[in-house]
């Protein structure tokens, strides 16, 4: 028996949904569900997976054989089922999107002992003395789920099941006082804040020099004011090492249509000034693609790197990605430190204050 990964998928998902819609679970199982989530907390989570597991295929096809977990090992077995691939194929990526915890977090939840040695469940294959409680109590709720009639009574263990391990879902708060707003919505914030009024570059260095913080340390990074002749920086912001104090990094912020040789420039005075890693952020709309092989190659010769960033989308996501911080609390962070530095780059007050209003829109809820 091959278990449909599509219809496996759907009955899932409105499993969820019904249990979003207010719809009860089924109060027995849920007792169930939370004493074998007890035992299987001090012990093997996979078991929890394992339960999950055989609770869709269940579902799915009320004839499946929830011992029969390996068809390789069936013989002439039709109801035999892959408990593996379904696991795979289903329960992790569903349990990512609908957020339940399954006990595990690899995406092969069932290549753990004992179920990657077993050929049937309930074959003696020996489990970890610790583990033997939330084995044999798992085993009398495979019975039991397995003598049910009927898809809708199967469905009805899995709403139970989805109901308790969404509770065990660890879930992360912003920090108190800190904004919601999402990755996506800063980007549009600061694309809709740059556009509305560069302020001669001002705005556009004070965002990049706001994300150099977060990802550097604001005492790491360099960011002097718009065309200030006693800048000895060959970047509009620069990061340097905390330990040598050697520059690092150069940043320039482009808001008009760079050229091959316009990188060029901006890397040899990178060279000239010591700075071994040159970055260009190109943010307007009519910036050509640039043939980024060539200036690789162009800048192995001198011994430095060049990374290109086509618009804000590709520089914010790099920077909220290797920053030490989880993805949402960096956004919320970057909010304030960009304004730090939008006030320090002398940006209008009507400037600050539109970035405001702009940076606190909500996450809906």
């Amino acid at each position: 028996m091959k278990i449909d990964d599509d219809k496996a998928t759907a009955v899932v998902r409105e499993a969820a949904a019904s249990l979003d819609r207010g719809d009860q679970p089924n109060a027995a199982w849920v007792t169930k569900v939370e004493k074998l989530s007890e035992l299987c907390a001090a012990s093997s989570r996979t078991h929890m997976a394992f339960f999950g597991t055989v609770a869709i295929a269940k579902s799915v096809n009320k004839d499946a054989d929830l011992f029969a977990i390996k068809p390789e090992h069936a013989g002439d077995n039709k109801n035999a089922f892959s408990a593996r691939i379904l696991s795979e194929n289903v329960l992790v990526p569903l349990s990512a999107e609908i957020g339940f915890n399954i006990g595990t977090t690899g995406r092969q939840p069932l290549n753990n002992q004992p179920y990657f040695r077993m050929t049937r469940l309930g074959d003696n294959t020996p489990v970890q003395r610790k583990s033997l409680p939330a084995f044999t109590y798992m085993l009398e709720l495979v019975k039991e789920l397995a003598a049910l009639k009927t898809e809708a009574e199967a469905q009805a263990v899995l709403r139970a099941f989805i109901f308790v391990r969404k509770k065990h879902q660890l879930k992360y708060s912003f920090r108190e006082g800190g904004s919601s707003i999402t990755p996506e919505q800063l980007i549009a914030a600061v694309s809709a804040f740059v556009t509305e009024n560069s302020e001669g570059g001002k705005r556009a260095q004070a965002v990049v020099a706001g994300f150099m913080d977060i990802f550097a340390g604001v005492d790491a990074v360099e960011s002097g004011r718009i065309n200030d002749p006693s800048r000895k920086y060959p970047g509009d912001v620069c990061v340097r090492d905390q330990d040598s104090d050697e520059l690092q990094k150069a940043i320039e912020v482009r808001d008009k249509p760079v050229s091959a040789n316009d990188v060029q420039i901006f890397a040899k005075k990178c060279i000239d000034m010591g700075a071994r890693e040159a970055a260009v952020v190109m943010v307007s709309e009519k910036q050509p693609k640039l043939d980024s092989e060539a200036l690789d190659a162009w800048a192995v010769q001198f011994g430095i790197g060049v990374t290109l960033f086509h618009g804000w989308k590709d520089f914010i996501e790099q920077v909220l990605f290797w920053c030490d911080q989880p993805k949402p609390e960096a956004t919320n962070e970057a909010v304030g430190l960009i304004r730090d530095r939008l006030v320090l780059v002398e940006v209008s007050p009507a400037g600050v204050d539109l970035w405001d209003k702009l940076a606190t829109t909500k996450t809906s809820s």
